[in-house]
């Protein structure tokens, strides 16, 4: 009975150092297949007590069922285990379990549940951290190229922004006029200069110069004020830092970008939290 006891008492600590490490790496292992490792790795260490070989082992094995035999996966949750034990078990040296009255296996019940309230804890701060932090990573610099020409921006991505072109529902971007207007031809840009200051009204094509035609897509926005048209323009490409390619897609020229956050020149559609690294498949940027 005390051999049990000690491997259900081992399996819930596992589980718990197992569950801190699947949701701060956001590996998005099943529950079920945590409390397997868990159980795996809590026979060796009861089996033989004090043995550095069998913890070594029971490591090995925990670790290798929860994450699977994949080097990269395994490298990348193993950290997360050691610190979610190391966390754990310095309770049990800062607390003076031995002092306590009641009896060993109820003082290491009590432990186990100190140590799970523990990472719990730490779960939720490092969410919160690592929350921050991709919100950060929203804003990033970028190179665009449209017209034949190149420029450095800097964009945000706008979760808000679901804005897409109608007919082919591809994602549409908001560019400061401002920052990009030295690389707009001079006919284009007297057409949207024109276009602009006719409050209201739907944009007109066929009054933009035709070599520009297959470009330009009418846009509808909705906004808190309602609804209204702008003029897409298809650009060419458009790269983020770190080799990240947006699909496809069209820009609406603002005149003002006074609300542009973190100094951004371009708010991007809420897709490009997810781009592709240029020979590599797909790339989440959050």
């Amino acid at each position: 009975m005390y051999g049990e006891v000690m491997i259900i008492i081992n399996m819930v600590f596992n589980y718990t150092v197992l569950s801190f490490a699947n949701a701060t790496g956001n590996t998005k292992i099943r529950k079920k297949r945590l409390a397997l490792a868990a159980f795996a790795g809590a026979i060796p260490a009861v089996a033989f007590p004090g043995s550095f070989v069998a913890s070594l082992t029971a490591f090995a094995i925990m670790t290798s069922c929860a994450f699977g035999f994949s080097a990269r996966l395994w490298k990348a949750s193993v950290g997360l285990v050691i610190i979610g034990a190391f966390v754990a078990g310095g309770l049990l040296s800062a607390l003076p379990f031995s002092q306590w009255g009641q009896s060993f296996q109820y003082r290491l019940v009590f432990y186990v549940a100190l140590a799970y309230g523990c990472l719990q804890l730490v779960k939720v701060k490092w969410l919160d951290v690592r929350k921050i932090s991709r919100f950060s990573e929203f804003a990033c610099s970028s190179v665009l190229q449209l017209f034949g020409s190149s420029i450095q921006l800097r964009v945000f991505i706008d979760t808000g922004n679901s804005c897409t072109e109608p007919l082919s529902n591809e994602a549409v971007h908001f560019v400061s006029l401002r920052a990009i207007q030295q690389i707009i031809p001079d006919d284009l840009l007297h057409s949207l200069q024109r276009v602009g200051n006719e409050q209201g009204a739907i944009p007109d094509l066929s009054q933009f110069p035709e070599r520009f035609s297959k470009q330009l897509r009418l846009i509808r926005i909705q906004t808190v004020d309602g609804a209204n048209w702008a003029v897409g323009i298809r650009f060419d490409d458009w790269e983020l830092e770190g080799n990240r390619a947006l699909e496809k897609g069209y820009i609406v020229l603002t005149a003002d970008d006074a609300r542009y956050p973190h100094s951004a020149s371009a708010i991007l559609h809420v897709s490009a939290l997810e781009t592709r690294e240029e020979g590599r498949g797909m790339l989440h940027a959050t």
